[in-house]
């Protein structure tokens, strides 16, 4: 019982922790990038991801992450396709806002954020799973 509270912290520590600091690095790096490319096109107009959110991002990936985290731990049949799926809502909810601007730059920067975030909640389900770390 001992090493399945072991797994099953590591594995939540590697989705919820270790997953939303990559993704925000990752994010920020690409973004600043973009930010880069934008100055040097001569853009004025401030990108989507500078202004105020109503749900904090943050907020969303943790929750997401800890959702798909036990599904994966749990061998649940579609896991996969669900957080395709998930992904998919996501964007178009986020294309589908009034009032904001949507880049193509910004819409993939997201989905890549995304597919970074899914990736540590399924090592996460896999160690908790102990796939990763029998």
């Amino acid at each position: 019982m001992g090493e399945v509270l072991i797994r099953c912290s590591l594995g939540l520590f590697t989705s919820l922790v270790v997953g939303s600091w990559v993704t925000a690095f990752f994010l920020r790096r690409v973004r600043r990038r973009l930010d880069r490319l934008r100055g040097l096109r001569g853009d004025s107009v401030p990108a989507p991801w500078h202004g105020v959110q109503d749900v904090p991002p943050g907020l969303t990936g943790v929750i997401e992450r800890l959702f798909f985290t036990v599904v994966v731990a749990f061998n649940v049949p579609g896991a996969v396709v669900a957080m395709i799926a998930w992904l998919a809502v996501k964007m178009a909810t986020d294309w589908n806002r009034p009032g904001t601007p949507t880049t193509a730059a910004g819409a993939m920067s997201a989905l890549l954020g995304g597919m970074v975030s899914m990736l540590f909640a399924v090592a996460g389900g896999l160690i908790c799973s102990g796939i990763f770390i029998p």
